[in-house]
Parts: structure tokens; C-alpha cells; sequence
């Protein structure tokens, strides 16, 4: 099934619930106020003349009311997709009657950010005000970020690796945003919600794809009411991502075999044939041994298997947390035989690291997908992108 149409089963499956739900004589959650509580409230405006589409993503979708939007996030798992919703409500109007879903008053005002993938999206926004709490300084690359938690405005709710929702909670937090499947049983998520703190969790990591990943900035710019801003941001980064492609589509005539993963004992996990990473060496003009594979995660191999092509094969892509030829001879002097270690075409994603053991390709590099598709080009032909230096990925030497 193609992506519009599984995100078009899937909207229709959850606007029917959402039907049911607003009927109005079952067991709902009623709302306390009514229209006469909000003497300003024009119910025949549209709150939200600026909205966003989303075109790539298969994680998430945005429905638009007159004075609130409705958040729906899907979880994908064996062809079941289970669905989280959320009502997001224009601060100065009323919730609608009879909808039981978690309510969030937009626009969002403080936000604590339990990853390091939300805080390029923070930036490109222009939202740091907005952000009040991150899990710990320890994994930021953003310097902004860093010094805003050393001045005391941005708090650390995880210091020690257990977070802390008595901090959470005094901070007077209006979301959480996570990571993990949307509905997730995670003990202190639960609880947060318990005590209405709604925990909106990013499953970015379930798209296939770079734009698909990137475009989950529009979830947090719809929480914000930055509609206006994420559209010519993301729109920007469209056409430069096309540049690229049409650029590929011109000019490579061949495709460069490589490999992925490194081995953990007997066995080596590859990327799956409908993996992320293979996505993005195919777009990229790569060959690849197991691009007919159909797991959209990783492949169990032998070392054997894999060492027999690896011998010949041009490049070797992510080859664990090596950053040296030397981690890669440490791990077996075997390596060595291959190509791409005599040739040194061996590359990582280590190419914008902090001290404490952040790595900004997973905070910046997701708002970037057309830098992170330049890198990957600039890898494996050179000759398109003379220019182009690597930004997010590094060579091993």
C-alpha cells in the first residue's frame, strides 16, 4: 500500500472514532465550561487561518476545527496501527463538549523535551522561550540550549537518568514531548497523565524516509501556532532536498556497492531492505546486497556472510561507534582485508560530536535532511558536490 494511501486509511479510520466520540449522549468527559465563559469567543472564526499538510510522514496527522486542531499520533506495528489522539484548544476559547481525548492549550507556553531530537526542531522555530525543561545538558550539541540551562532557564529533569516528575509538575508543564510509541505504558508518562500533563510522544524514528523524519517539526509547530513559519522553513528545505535529487537523477550513471553494521561477536545486523538507512543510500545511488530484503529494521548475518562481501565492496557506511581506523582493527584485524578499509571509504556519523557524548546528527541533523542527503552524495560521488564539505557524517582515518 502507498504511503497516501495508508495515511488516508488511516484518517478515515480515526475521523469515524472521532464521530462516535463527539455524539453526544455516551459516556464522555464533559467539559466544566461553556461558550459563556469566553465572551470573546467568536465560534464562527477560524483560529487558524495559516495550517500545515502533512505530505511525507506516516506517524502523524493534523485535523483542523475553527478554534482547535486535533493531534493524531499513529503507531505502525505489523500492519496494525494503533492511534493516540489529542485535542489542542486556542487559549481564550472553549474545548468542544462531549470529545473525551487529553486537552493541550495552544499555543504551548512550556514545554519540557525529554530527547535531543526535538531541539533542532526548537531552533528552527525560533522556540527556545517556549522550552522550559530537557532531560540533561549532557547530550546537547545547541549552544543556545546549553547556556539557557546554565543560566537557570532551562531546567534539567533527568540529571541522573531517572526523571523527575515532582520537577515536571512544579514547573507548571504544559506538554511533554518524548519519544516512543504513542501509546506508550511507560510508569512515569502514566503518572504525568494522571495528573493532566499530557506526554506527546515523537515516533519519528518509525519513518522510512528523511523528509518523513523531518517533517515532525510541523507537529511541534502546530503546538505552537507557528504554522506561518514551519511552511516556508519546511518548504525551503523541499526545494533544496529536490536539488539534490534532481542532481543524482542527472549525473550518476553508476552505483557504488557498500556495506553496513559491524559484527557483535558471531553475528552482524544489516540494515533491513526498507530500513531508514537503506532509504537513504538508495535515494542516495548506492548498491546494496539486501536491498530486496523486506525488514524495515535490521538483519541478522554472519560474520561470514558479510565478510565475503565486504572484501570487494566500495564503502562501509556506519560501522558501529567506530571513528578511527584503528577501532576498526581493534575489533578484528580481519576488516583489513576489505576495500574499503584499504581504500579508506569507511564512514560514520560521528561528524559532529560534544565532549559529554551528544551528536548533533540526531538533534540537528533531523531538521536538515537535505545537509545529511549532501553528506551521503558527497560520500559516494564525490564529483556532484565538489563544494560540499561533510557536515553531519565523518571519514575514518
Amino acid at each position: 500500500m502507498k504511503k497516501t494511501e495508508k495515511r488516508n486509511a488511516h484518517r478515515g479510520a480515526v475521523y469515524t472514532l472521532l464521530c462516535f466520540l463527539m455524539v453526544g449522549f455516551f459516556a464522555c468527559q464533559s467539559n466544566s465550561k461553556n461558550q459563556s465563559d469566553f465572551p470573546d469567543f467568536d465560534p464562527k472564526k477560524d483560529y487558524f487561518p495559516e495550517k500545515v499538510s502533512i505530505d511525507h510522514s506516516i506517524g502523524f496527522d493534523i485535523e483542523y476545527h475553527n478554534n482547535y486542531k486535533t493531534l493524531h499520533l499513529f503507531r505502525h506495528y505489523n500492519d496494525v496501527v494503533d492511534t493516540v489522539s489529542f485535542l489542542l484548544v486556542q487559549r481564550g476559547t472553549p474545548a468542544p463538549e462531549r470529545v473525551d481525548l487529553p486537552v493541550i492549550s495552544i499555543p504551548v507556553q512550556k514545554a519540557v523535551s525529554l530527547s535531543t531530537t526535538h531541539l533542532g526542531m526548537f531552533k528552527i522555530l525560533d522556540a527556545f522561550d517556549q522550552l522550559k525543561g530537557i532531560e540533561r545538558k549532557q547530550y546537547v550539541s545547541n549552544p543556545t540550549v546549553i547556556e539557557m540551562v546554565d543560566a537557570g532557564k532551562i531546567i534539567e529533569v533527568e540529571p541522573s537518568g531517572t526523571l523527575n516528575v515532582e520537577t515536571i509538575i512544579d514547573m507548571e508543564t504544559e506538554v511533554v514531548l518524548g519519544v516512543g510509541y504513542p501509546n506508550s505504558q511507560n510508569e512515569s508518562f502514566q503518572q504525568l497523565q494522571r495528573l493532566n500533563i499530557p506526554v506527546v510522544l515523537n515516533a519519528d524514528w518509525q519513518e522510512i524516509d528523511l523528509l518523513g523524519r523531518a517533517e515532525w517539526v510541523k507537529l511541534l509547530a502546530v503546538l505552537l501556532n507557528k504554522e506561518a513559519l514551519v511552511n516556508q522553513k519546511f518548504a525551503e528545505i523541499e526545494e533544496e532536498f529536490q536539488s539534490v535529487l534532481d542532481l543524482i537523477a542527472e549525473k550518476v550513471k553508476e552505483a557504488p556497492l557498500t556495506i553496513t553494521g559491524i559484527a557483535q561477536g558471531d553475528a552482524w545486523h544489516v540494515s533491513g531492505g526498507k530500513s531508514f538507512a537503506y532509504n537513504m543510500l538508495k535515494i542516495a545511488r548506492a548498491d546494496y546486497p539486501w536491498k530486496d530484503d523486506n525488514s524495515t529494521g535490521s538483519i541478522k548475518l554472519s560474520f561470514e556472510t558479510v565478510y565475503e562481501i565486504g572484501l570487494n565492496a566500495d564503502f562501509w557506511i556506519a560501522p558501529g561507534s567506530a571513528r578511527t581506523l584503528e577501532n576498526i582493527r581493534e575489533r578484528d584485524p580481519r576488516y583489513m582485508d576489505f576495500k574499503s578499509y584499504k581504500n579508506k571509504t569507511i564512514y560514520n556519523v560521528f561528524g559532529r560530536n560534544t565532549e559529554g557524548g551528544g551528536n548533533d546528527y540526531y538533534e540537528t541533523g533531523v531538521i536538515e535532511p537535505h545537509v545529511v542527503l549532501k553528506d551521503v552524495v558527497k560520500i559516494f560521488h564525490p564529483e556532484l558536490l565538489p563544494d560540499h564539505q561533510l557536515v553531519y557524517y565523518n571519514q575514518l582515518k
